[in-house]
């Protein structure tokens, strides 16, 4: 099956355009669905920046997830995965918080899955028991030593993202088949996987803080607006300062409410 043609531009973008107001760069606005084939690796980089701010310490290959003749391999490996970590605990093993994503072995003989893992170190006997216990494969756990967004790609390299700008996909991957090999879903990742300085943070507020981190000191403020009136805002240095001074406003009430936001349990 030949991998699914990324469009040019997002089918979905309702003609309004993303105005950079620092630099004045005007970008075509997205759908931001997983189920839009310009969107979806573009989804999956955001994922990833969050995945590597989470900073998982180890890499985990979880085989035999789910056979070939599996009609539903994402609900079994899901199980199994639960499994996994269910007898890690009994045997007095805390497995840590994990990311994962589940992909088709490369001759078709079955499911595995590539995980990412923070926390104690779990030793390689111990994790194979619990596998097999689980009825899963032997797993392989390395520790990563090459931190960064190579990392993150570890686990969604089937959604095209192998490269930092996204801009094509593996040879051998395709998003589409991917995305309906995880249930419609980027990864899977453990109650407190994503964390911030040991506060658990919903998914997007993750990425929002890790598209920040990796900025730096780079100042950026962006707004939506329609095509029609880009170019009286990029125009127009006096109207893109006002704006500026209210981005930036609504990004710290932002972060405030962020942190104040009582815990929820998920």
């Amino acid at each position: 099956m030949e991998p699914t043609k990324r469009p040019e531009a997002c089918p979905n973008g309702s003609g309004r355009v993303v105005i950079e107001l620092y630099s004045g760069m005007v970008y075509p606005d997205r759908c931001r669905s997983s189920q839009c084939d310009y969107c979806l690796p573009l989804n999956a980089r955001r994922r990833c920046l969050a995945i590597t701010l989470a900073g998982p310490q180890r890499m985990i290959r979880l085989s035999l997830l789910a056979g070939e003749l599996d009609e539903s391999p994402c609900k079994t490996a899901l199980t199994r995965v639960g499994l996994i970590r269910r007898n890690l605990k009994r045997i007095g093993r805390e497995p840590g918080e994990w990311s994962f994503t589940i992909e088709k072995n490369p001759k078709g003989t079955g499911y595995h899955a590539h995980c990412l893992q923070r926390g104690p170190s779990i030793p390689q006997a111990e994790l194979q028991e619990s596998c097999v216990r689980a009825g899963a494969g032997f797993p392989h756990i390395n520790s990563i030593k090459r931190a960064g967004m190579w990392t993150s790609r570890y686990g969604l390299k089937g959604f095209g993202a192998d490269g930092y700008g996204l801009k094509t996909f593996r040879s051998n991957g395709d998003p589409r088949e991917a995305l309906r090999i995880n249930g419609g879903r980027l990864e899977h990742h453990s109650r407190k996987f994503f964390s911030l300085d040991g506060e658990p943070l919903r998914v997007r507020d993750m990425e929002r803080a890790a598209i920040a981190e990796m900025n730096g000191a780079k100042r950026v403020a962006y707004i939506g607006c329609s095509r029609d009136r880009a170019a009286e805002i990029v125009a127009d240095q006096r109207l893109r300062h006002a704006l500026i001074g209210d981005v930036n406003r609504r990004t710290i009430t932002g972060q405030r409410c962020m942190v104040a936001e009582p815990k929820q349990n998920t």
